[in-house]
């Protein structure tokens, strides 16, 4: 891959490390909420948060790296298939007439 393609599979790695580390971030922020509760009485993961607190800090950064993720891969396979086509062989002509009597 050249130019383009290049930047494309770069867009989509590092959209999904985002990713990926957004979840991270996510699900260590939960555990430190679950931390602060007894054993039995811990919240699930529908625990979210105030606006600005950290939870729905993390909660909110992970939502954002999804969305850049879906646009990524669909950036990265509308390239894919683009590719695809131009590389496909088109059609072959047979040469010939038809005659009318």
């Amino acid at each position: 891959m050249t130019g383009h393609g290049d930047t494309r599979r770069r867009l989509l790695i590092a959209a999904y490390r985002d990713y990926v580390e957004a979840e991270r971030e996510f699900s260590r922020t939960l555990e430190r909420v679950r931390a602060w509760f007894p054993a039995g009485a811990r919240p699930g993961k529908a625990v979210i948060g105030e606006p600005g607190s950290p939870v729905r800090r993390a909660y909110d950064r992970r939502e954002d790296a999804m969305d850049r993720l879906a646009v990524a891969r669909r950036i990265h396979a509308a390239a894919a298939r683009a590719r695809a086509a131009r590389e496909r062989p088109g059609p072959k002509l047979i040469g010939f007439w038809l005659h009318r009597d």
